[in-house]
């Protein structure tokens, strides 16, 4: 694939085409490759990016893998734009609702899968680089806003870009979507942009219902070694100010790296971790750490229990 790739660049050219860019990203599925074997996480998403692109999406004329979900471009005229826009928006509305179910009665998915997705949606114009007939890429601003809407359809559900045209939609599409003002990383700083949501599902981030301003991060660093967290089920860390948003914090996990059984203290490993939750207690912000799950990983990286972790929580402050 990589020398087919190669090849065509030879004769590659940019052009510019009206497009609706929808961006589909499976939630949860960070710690869902976490718990599974690499076959299992290869053979579920290889299921789901099929049935995305035989039973919701075949009209789109591209698609691309982004790691954990797919990009798909969807190109349109004046003669049809109406037509495309409606078709589009219903396969969002019936992928969105049948993904919890989508490998029921696969015989090869016989584990528990992540049930949700988010959906981010576009249109305008964009890069196309073609070589020959064969759609190589596509690039450009509508792609990052596109990105940026589908980051705030969480923790699942539809959010439209308001240029959209939310007037291109029937009756009962539109009633499923609400609309409201939002800033977005790194394009809508500083002036806000119109979105339309579904409101079922999708709750917007108080973080881009305001201006962006510069991250103001604050951090807690607390070391133990593995064989005290091994005793620990989960434990409480009480934060010194409020975050933003739940989504704006970490927990990172550092240790000394392992090769072979071997410890090499001058170097050290790393990971972010998932395992944990905020909780406000009697108006206090706490950070509650599920150490068995941490401990699980750091035994499959071949830590030793005398070794010191240091656990690193960072989060944007209010």
């Amino acid at each position: 694939m990589h020398k087919l790739f190669r090849e065509a660049l030879d004769d590659a050219k940019g052009v510019s085409e009206f497009i609706i860019a929808v961006i589909v990203d499976i939630r949860g599925f960070s710690a869902f490759s976490h718990s599974q074997e690499s076959p299992d996480t290869a053979m579920f998403v290889k299921r789901v990016y099929i049935k995305l692109i035989d039973s919701y999406f075949p009209f789109a004329s591209f698609y691309k893998s982004t790691g954990d979900g797919l990009l798909l471009t969807i190109p349109f005229d004046e003669n049809n734009l109406e037509e495309v826009a409606q078709n589009v928006i219903t396969s969002c509305i019936s992928c969105h609702s049948d993904f919890a179910n989508l490998c029921d009665g696969d015989p090869m998915i016989n584990f528990k899968v992540p049930d949700r997705i988010g959906i981010g949606v576009a249109r305008g114009t964009a890069c196309c680089l073609v070589s020959g007939d064969k759609i190589i890429d596509y690039s450009g601003r509508l792609l990052n806003l596109t990105s940026r809407l589908n980051d705030l359809a969480r923790p699942s559900g539809i959010v439209i870009d308001g240029a959209f045209g939310i007037g291109l939609l029937t009756d009962e599409q539109q009633a499923i979507f609400q609309e409201m003002d939002v800033y977005l990383k790194g394009i809508y700083e500083d002036e806000s942009i119109k979105i339309y949501f579904t409101p079922e599902f999708t709750t917007i981030s108080d973080y881009n219902k305001q201006p962006i301003a510069e991250k103001k991060w604050r951090t807690l660093i607390d070391i133990k070694p593995l064989k005290e967290l091994l005793n620990l089920y989960t434990f409480r860390y009480e934060l010194e100010s409020q975050p933003i948003t739940s989504d704006e914090i970490k927990v990172e996990v550092r240790h000394d790296k392992v090769i072979n059984g071997e410890v090499f203290e001058q170097y050290y490993s790393c990971f972010d971790s998932k395992d944990f939750k905020y909780k406000l207690i009697r108006g206090k912000p706490y950070i509650v750490v599920n150490f068995p799950k941490i401990c699980e990983r750091l035994a499959e990286l071949g830590v030793k229990e005398d070794m010191n972790i240091t656990i690193t929580i960072a989060y944007v402050e209010k």
